[in-house]
């Protein structure tokens, strides 16, 4: 059975037939956006090479394979001209199973009757999971289309917006499908929110049909849904965990919080150590070194869930390593597209991936960095790491406009308390709250590393526990919640603040746990 449109309006009295509830939630805000001329002209771009597709069912208009949601990439180009701002969806959280993955290199033209549509397709165009594509946008809705794609080719999908409906409606449509090239997909963004009108068009040969008010990664979703491979719609979330600075932790809070989605909440997890020089993965899990992502590395081409099953550890049934060898003896690849291929042949098998990052800037870190679900940034609290990470999040706040904000992970706290930056000078200066601040515990860290242990091993580390387990629940549902499953205990949570240590009858002090701080809500 196909799918029922993507998006829907409250139904008014007298109304057609309402849509089933929507699928989609809302994204964070965004910035003002540029605007589009009010003529049919295309921007000035890049070219990309058009995708043909076999001939479909009503000449020249592809139907919408019936697959599940997915999502993919691009960065388009505007008219130079100011856009209007977009009216979309309120914001709440946008959560949904699987992560979102860039659409393929495709062309796309958008004709709208409406300066808001313009704002919400234009913001859709500077997403990440659009960078590959081409996006023209122009003004006119179905007639201008008509009227243009009589001189010009069709590119691979075209979105149009048109009010219209019954006769009308699919007379023009009938008008623009003897003017598509074949293999041109089209989406309509309409105005009545009606299922008949919905199936009507399916029928016709019509990819989908959306109606207002829509977020721009429910727009990009919708599109990405049309090119998702029918034999592996599945893609799994991925988050990247990256230290401001050497030696903060990064990687130790990135195993043990995969540990815990993987033994503690009952998440199948995948690790994936990226570090090819100095990972640590085979020393805080106690194995030997082996060439998993080298290998991965030396023939991205070849990867697929075969080669990976060979060259990935079972660490646990529920917990899966991709190790590094961590050799000096071997150049390290520095290939963007070989990185991006492992992690998308990893996330392809995998519902849930950890990506344990080295403390490089360069053009593959940055290109993961952008196309994961979730930024993990550990910090410190001292003046090299307070720069470091207000350019990370900064850096990542322009990049990533519609995705949730990086989580940050304030360690090693109360290590020099005399000097070191308060925790609420810290938020304020990077324009971001941590979501756990940590204590120094030199002896908990130390005991786990030396012996292979996880810090849930650890008898002291209970505190640091239940902040790991904190952030691991939020990468596993993607939002912070105020209590955590599988077998945590709740914690308190103090803001920028630290526990005193209790001291025993003779004046000795009790433990040295200065604290694991959850942030209430997200």
């Amino acid at each position: 059975m196909k799918q029922t449109p993507k998006q829907m309006m409250s139904p008014t009295p007298g109304a057609p037939v309402p849509l089933p509830n929507p699928t989609r939630a809302p994204m964070p805000a965004n910035p003002p956006m540029p605007m589009v001329s009010p003529q049919p002209m295309p921007m000035p771009n890049q070219q990309a090479p058009r995708q043909n597709m076999p001939p479909q069912p009503m000449p020249h208009m592809q139907p919408a394979p019936p697959m599940p949601q997915q999502n993919m990439m691009q960065q388009a180009h505007m008219h130079a001209q100011p856009i209007a701002s977009a009216v979309v969806q309120p914001l709440e959280e946008l959560n949904r199973e699987g992560g979102d993955k860039a659409l393929p290199q495709i062309s796309i033209h958008a004709f709208c009757d409406r300066q808001e549509t313009a704002g919400v397709i234009n913001e859709s165009s500077r997403d990440w999971r659009m960078k590959r594509t081409n996006m023209k946008i122009y003004m006119g809705g179905l007639s201008s289309a008509i009227e243009f794609y009589h001189k010009e080719n069709t590119p691979s999908l075209i979105l149009v917006e048109s009010g219209m409906s019954g006769a009308e409606l699919f007379s023009q449509l009938e008008e623009l499908a003897s003017v598509c090239d074949a293999g041109t997909k089209v989406v309509i963004i309409g105005a009545a929110n009606d299922i008949r009108l919905y199936r009507q068009l399916m029928d016709k040969g019509v990819s989908d049909y959306i109606v207002p008010p829509f977020h721009p990664i429910s727009l990009i979703r919708s599109m990405g849904e049309l090119y998702a491979d029918p034999d592996k719609p599945f893609i799994g979330r991925v988050a990247a965990f990256f230290g401001a600075k050497g030696g903060v932790g990064s990687s130790t809070l990135a195993h043990n919080i995969a540990w815990s989605l993987s033994e503690r909440i009952q998440q199948e997890t995948a690790l994936v150590d990226l570090d090819c020089s100095w990972g640590t993965t085979g020393l805080d899990f106690a194995y030997d070194s082996s060439q998993g992502l080298e290998e991965a590395l030396a023939e991205p081409d070849r990867l697929d869930e075969t080669l990976l099953d060979r060259i990935m550890i079972r660490h646990t049934p529920k917990l899966s390593i991709l190790p590094t060898a961590s050799s000096l003896n071997q150049k390290a690849v520095m290939t963007p597209e070989a990185y991006e291929a492992v992690v998308n042949g990893v996330r392809s098998i995998s519902p849930l991936t950890i990506l344990d990052m080295p403390h490089y800037w360069c053009d593959w870190t940055t290109n993961v960095l952008i196309n994961c679900d979730d930024v993990v940034i550990t910090a410190t609290p001292d003046l090299a790491n307070l720069r470091n990470t207000k350019n990370l999040v900064d850096f990542l706040r322009a990049q990533r406009p519609n995705d949730a904000e990086p989580i940050l992970i304030l360690n090693k706290t109360g290590m020099t308390k005399n000097s070191e930056i308060s925790v609420k000078d810290f938020a304020s200066a990077v324009g971001l709250e941590p979501a756990l601040v940590l204590g120094f515990e030199p002896e908990i860290y130390f005991e786990a590393s030396n012996d292979g242990k996880m810090l849930t091993e650890v008898k002291s580390a209970t505190q640091l526990v239940n902040g790991i387990d904190y952030i691991a629940q939020r990468l596993k549902t993607g939002s912070f919640n105020s209590n955590t499953s599988g077998g945590t205990a709740k914690a308190s949570s103090l803001l920028g603040k630290l526990s005193k240590p209790k001291t025993d009858g003779a004046g000795k002090k009790e433990g040295k746990s200065l604290f694991s701080f959850k942030k209430k809500g997200a």
